[in-house]
């Protein structure tokens, strides 16, 4: 089936059942709807639809200017390259640019300036990883290591997109308490590691065969759950500054 065709059994399916989203829709429902929609989509066009109909705010969606689509892959071949011509050391750092070319000099300057030089041997270790147990700390980046390689089914992932999908199990799983937990979430750590091997799972045997057919499929899902995930998270962080300047006010009050 074409990747880039419209499917029309995933709109005849929300018609058929009222599904009618609405821009004050609650964030639980937002979340609900995003993955009923992913679970009939069959194509690309199917997923980049999802966050238009849901009238998802353009200011949650991930920014294509500043993430522009990532067409190129490394191999565990080309990071071996890499430790013969001494460029990497045992130890998966960058050791010495000085005789690379100019953009190379000019990726590791910025890489330098914002401190980010020792994340790239977690970015090496996932682009090189056959197993996750062992690994504990950077997942994000380890992660991002095995999204590089382009193998089927490898997500980015980040809190947003962990964030969405642990809620949705959650929610189907009636833990109002995870639920909770995941809404404030904000650092990916070691006990998030179960959750991103379930969404891993979930990519590469709920979705539709004609979406998992679709080259860089888990991409475009992970815009989707980003959105919807970083909008949970921005409307709880709302609440909380509301409610906490309703105490103050409440406090305030108590003193006159």
């Amino acid at each position: 089936m074409p990747c880039r065709r419209r499917n029309t059994r995933q709109h005849r399916l929300h018609a058929n059942i009222g599904v009618h989203v609405k821009r004050q829709e609650s964030d639980m429902e937002i979340i609900k709807s995003a993955f009923e929609k992913l679970l009939v989509s069959e194509n690309i066009d199917n997923v980049n639809s999802i966050l238009t109909d849901l009238q998802v705010d353009q200011k949650y969606q991930m920014d294509d200017q500043t993430y522009p689509h990532l067409e190129f892959k490394i191999t565990e071949k080309e990071i071996n390259e890499l430790r013969r011509e001494k460029i990497l050391n045992d130890e998966n750092l960058i050791t010495d640019v000085s005789n690379q070319n100019t953009l190379t000099k000019l990726l590791y300057a910025v890489a330098w300036k914002n401190g980010d030089l020792k994340k790239i041997r977690h970015i090496v270790e996932g682009i090189e990883s056959t197993n996750d147990d062992d690994k504990e700390n950077a997942l994000v980046f380890y992660q991002f290591g095995k999204y590089l390689t382009k193998k089927p089914g490898e997500p980015i992932i980040d809190q947003h997109v962990l964030r969405a999908y642990g809620i949705f199990k959650a929610l189907e799983e009636k833990n109002e308490l995870e639920v909770e937990r995941l809404t404030k979430l904000s650092v990916v750590t070691k006990k998030e590691k179960g959750l991103i091997e379930g969404y891993k799972n979930w990519l590469k045997k709920d979705l539709h065969e004609g979406l998992r057919n679709c080259e860089n499929y888990a991409y475009h899902v992970d815009k989707v759950l980003f959105a919807v995930g970083k909008k949970v998270k921005s409307e709880n962080n709302k609440k909380a500054r509301a409610a906490n300047k309703g105490y103050k006010n409440m406090q305030a009050d108590k003193v006159k």
